[in-house]
């Protein structure tokens, strides 16, 4: 058999272009060569139900993780399968969902090595840290052993395979990628005959390359995971990237080697063997069911049928339907691989999910991310879509793109398919004039577009700055720049900016306004009132804890005729009282409305995002306009009384106390709540949601009559330590003297809004089943109820709603370890064994560390202020000292569980907390950082253990970056003596 001599190409791929010479067929080479023989390993995931895959060879149980296995929030479930090519197929979820199993079998790769799947991706990860996609590997690549066959980004199929001193991969053509939504059929083999690996789909050759002339090595000490990467990267301290997401049938491992005609003859056997001879299509839709009964995740608001989002955008009405468009990373809830999502509505109020409208492909503006913009209506060709492209191969790596659907072909008003022009629409060159300096050509994004009398109009958000050629020397302030066009296409012209903050003066908008939104505000009648509302999104180049909290806004006058917007009023004013109405962007109803669309952040923790499966949603679309007294009327739009379903009580004229009285026996975690109450001479007027029987749970909605505020209270909102509290609250004037009060509630969703003038959205987490209830209560004087009324929601989707599920109580019958959430500022109770790391001042109640985001320590009624243990301390050695420290020593009691909250480094042999047993030093259970400062609960099972005495212990032996440990709220059930 011919052997090359010289071969510069390490990878090739043969698709839509001239194979170079130096390529050897693999029929050319298959002489004296062992094809494929049977399987040493299969997996067929023909299971029905259960948390095991089958491997046919051996009869094993291979194990398959899955975050609702052991649900946090809502009852456990199986993992998700759905008709395969032939029989079932595995659903991978894209961030949770693996298989482990013993090992590929009895394999000799020095024999030859096939490996192939049936697969059908639903989204393609970025490619986080070079590394793929994994579908099924067992490697070690710093060894440079084992297998690997997944998914490089855009779906290009990859082979690995490790031969001590070299790891070559094989790299299938670009333009024969893994599509998304169809079943593709990829394989792999290893020629040691012709030193050679091969890539094969659907039966054809995309991809060979060559290999060392030596026998490869497998990696039997690493796991053989199907789904995951056997290194994958380690994402916000949580998440593990590298994942595949998407269906997988009938895996295949065996000895021996694929050539291109058997390649090709077993393909089409496979296919001839189906039902009709055809691969049938893969059914991937995210099944909203997946979160029944999450305890917490809103119902009828509009929210991805799964995992992550931020803030919806470019909503826009045609031929009778609403549209609105979402940030959305598919593949796990945490913000990466930015697409966007899309749903379709005819009221703004009732969903349906609608296939994924634009995705990062690396032929488009956008490879790296598909951000925020908006949309509007070009006459007979239907909406067009502005966006933000990333892409991180350019000096400044976001500019501007559109896209357009199909609809001049298909005639679908559901608008299902869009593509995107390969050209941007406008970018930021160096050196653009604005105001008094430059725009901030790092921070160009967030498109808003609309067209007027013939001009289409864009603002991009952006910041004004002073450049020295090399960096930033001066901000100025956030800005929106201006651009006008004959023709969505363009050519766009620049006009400068429409408006700006002068950061000495006016700090609140920030250094960057991102999702610019400018609209006119209707007059109390919806007629024109000439004026227009400017809102803005404040962002800051580092860490600020008013970041993504707030939206802002101007009334004014907008001055086509110079492109510049002239508020009313110089400082801006907070559109919402909460902290968790965010990210708007808004349009122009057929009935002359102008409404806006907003994200509600959630304020969890990456921990209860990943146990959740879901992260954000959006809130209820509201109407703004502009009042008799030139203030701002603000409004839930009119529709969203077409979710209500049964009216729970009807009260007119009656006093708060017998008001109270008939909303005992009403109850509910989604109601429509609608009051006019005069509070006359009392000092407070107060509602209470979501409150349990003893009111160890409650959030409480006020109004004081003296300082004129309206509020809201969510210090007991909730028994979990991990929940955010707070109040927050802003003046409200009476009209006529009444509170007139609307509050939606849904789940975790709080929306209150008062007097038609101000809104305040929140979120609560109950941890308790009767945390349902209503009160109303006053205090001085005698408030009266002109009106009450309470209605039952029904869902935004066409699913039933299931009932919200709780878990069962702790015992409560226990003692606690002392000063266990440090809530005394010091270490009371705690005993430094040794080193100088751990201190006094190492207490803290610090809410962020000061260069990069939230700690997120536990909140109790017991340590409203939050007191932590912060190993880091700059006076005292920061990173490179070292230290023990331990707490008081007690019998464990209770239930035998304990908790505790754990950040900093990661390091589980030198950087951790223990649970030891006092009387021989055992260490019974410990974990470490994650390499993140924000705080994860772990959770030891220590029943065995009930009675025995026992100390928690933290550890600090680590130097250098790094080098500390965090704890907080560390729960020990302890044995009353």
């Amino acid at each position: 058999m011919r052997r090359r001599t010289a071969l510069t190409v390490v990878s090739a791929a043969i698709g839509g272009a001239v194979v170079p010479l130096s390529f050897a067929s693999a029929s050319a080479a298959a002489e004296g060569r062992r094809g494929p023989q049977s399987p040493t390993a299969r997996w067929d995931f023909d299971e029905r139900g259960g948390t095991v895959a089958r491997e046919a060879v051996s009869g094993s149980a291979d194990p398959i993780d899955y975050v609702f296995e052991d649900a946090r929030y809502k009852p456990d479930t199986d993992p998700v399968r759905r008709r395969g090519v032939r029989g079932r197929a595995l659903y991978f979820d894209g961030y949770s969902t693996v298989v482990t199993a013993k090992g590929p079998g009895k394999l000799d790769p020095a024999q030859g090595l096939t490996v192939d799947a049936w697969i059908a991706p639903y989204a393609y990860e970025h490619g986080i840290d070079g590394k793929p996609q994994a579908l099924v590997n067992q490697h070690n690549p710093d060894a440079k052993t084992g297998f690997l066959l997944g998914l490089r980004r855009f779906g290009q199929i990859v082979f690995q395979l490790g031969f001590g001193t070299d790891l070559i991969e094989v790299k299938g053509a670009q333009d024969r990628p893994a599509s998304k939504g169809r079943w593709t059929h990829v394989a792999a083999s290893y020629d040691p005959a012709a030193h050679q690996l091969r890539l094969y789909r659907d039966g054809r050759l995309i991809g060979t390359a060559p290999t060392p002339d030596k026998a490869p090595h497998l990696a039997p000490g690493e796991p053989l995971l199907i789904g995951r990467h056997n290194r994958p990267t380690l994402l916000n301290g949580e998440f593990h990237a590298n994942m595949y997401m998407g269906l997988m049938d009938s895996l295949v491992i065996r000895q021996g080697t694929l050539d291109d005609t058997t390649a090709q003859r077993e393909h089409a056997e496979r296919v001839a063997a189906l039902p009709g001879h055809r691969v049938p299509r893969p059914d991937l839709t995210l099944n909203r069911a997946r979160y029944d009964g999450d305890r917490h995740r809103p119902q009828f608001h509009m929210l991805p049928p799964w995992h992550w989002m931020n803030e919806p955008h470019a909503p826009v009405y045609f031929k009778g339907k609403y549209h609105i468009f979402y940030q959305h990373d598919p593949l796990g809830p945490f913000w990466g691989q930015i697409h966007w999502g899309h749903a379709v509505s005819t009221d703004m109020v009732h969903w349906r999910d609608m296939p994924i409208a634009l995705a990062p492909a690396g032929d488009s503006v956008g490879p790296d991310g598909i951000w925020s913009g908006s949309a509007y209506v070009d006459g007979d060709r239907g909406p067009v879509l502005f966006f933000t492209g990333g892409d991180d191969r350019l000096p400044y790596r976001q500019r501007t793109g559109m896209a357009v659907s199909s609809y001049k072909t298909d005639r679908d008003t559901d608008l299902p398919t869009w593509t995107m022009k390969s050209e941007p629409v406008t970018e930021a060159p160096a050196g653009l004039p604005a105001g008094p300096g430059t725009a901030w050509a790092e921070n160009f994004r967030d498109p808003f577009v609309w067209e007027e009398d013939g001009v289409w109009y864009q603002l991009v958000g952006s910041g004004i700055v002073d450049y020295d050629g090399t960096r930033v020397t001066k901000k100025h302030g956030g800005t929106a720049l201006v651009y006008t066009a004959r023709r969505p296409e363009g050519p766009w012209t620049y006009r400068g900016p429409l408006h700006w903050n002068d950061l000495a003066k006016v700090p609140e908008p920030g250094e960057v306004w991102e999702l610019p939104v400018l609209l006119p505000l209707p007059g109390p009648k919806g007629n024109r009132s000439g004026k227009h509302i400017l809102l803005v999104s404040p962002w800051w180049e580092a860490f600020s804890p008013d970041a993504v909290k707030h939206t802002y806004y101007w009334i004014g006058t907008f001055d086509k005729g110079a492109f510049r917007f002239v508020p009313d009023h110089e400082k801006p004013r907070e559109f919402d009282f909460g902290e968790h109405f965010t990210g708007p962007s808004g349009f122009v109803t057929p009935d002359g409305r102008s409404v806006l669309f907003s994200i509600t952040q959630d304020r969890r923790s990456e921990q209860q995002h990943a146990q959740s499966g879901w992260a954000h949603n959006a809130g209820m679309p509201v109407s703004v306009s502009l009042r008799q007294d030139g203030t701002l009327g603000v409004e839930p739009i009119e529709e969203a009384a077409g979710l209500r379903g049964r009216r729970l009580v009807k009260i007119r004229q009656a006093s708060v106390k017998e008001a109270d009285r008939q909303l005992v026996g009403v109850s509910g975690d989604m109601l429509d709540i609608e009051a006019v109450i005069e509070p006359r001479d009392a000092t407070t007027v107060t509602l209470a949601v979501r409150a349990s029987a003893d009111g160890s749970e409650r959030t409480l909605l006020s109004y004081d009559t003296s300082k004129h505020r309206f509020s809201s209270d969510r210090g007991r909102s909730s028994l979990d330590p991990d929940v955010r509290k707070g109040v927050h609250g802003g003046r409200v004037e009476l009209v006529g003297g009444q509170l007139r009060l609307r509050v939606l509630l849904d789940r975790s969703m709080l929306e209150a809004y008062v007097n038609g003038t101000n809104s305040l959205t929140s979120r609560v987490y109950p941890t308790r089943r009767d945390a349902t209830g209503l009160r109303l209560t006053s205090e001085g004087g005698s408030a009266r109820v002109v009106s009450l009324d309470v209605w039952r929601m029904n869902g935004a989707y066409d699913t039933s709603v299931a009932p919200a599920a709780y878990d069962p109580p702790r015992p409560t019958n226990v003692g606690a370890l002392p000063n266990h959430d440090f809530a005394t500022g010091d270490l009371t109770g705690w005993t430094v064994v040794s080193g100088t790391t751990f201190g006094d001042a190492n207490v803290t109640t610090r809410t962020d560390w000061g260069w990069g985001g939230p700690f997120y320590q536990a909140e109790t009624a017991d340590d409203p202020a939050g007191h932590h243990l912060w190993g880091y301390n700059p006076n005292a050695g920061g990173d490179d000292a070292t230290g023990v420290l331990r707490s008081a020593t007690v019998v464990l009691g209770g239930d035998g569980v304990v908790d505790l909250l754990v950040s900093g480094g990661n390091d589980l042999d030198r950087l951790y907390a223990a649970v030891v047993r006092a009387d021989d030093g055992k260490v019974l259970a410990k974990e470490t950082g994650r390499g993140a400062e924000q705080y994860r609960r772990v959770v030891f099972d220590l029943s065995e253990h009930i009675g025995e005495r026992i100390y928690v212990e933290v550890v600090d032996k680590a130097t250098g970056g790094w080098g500390h440990i965090n704890v907080d709220d560390v729960n020990v059930p302890v044995q009353r003596s």
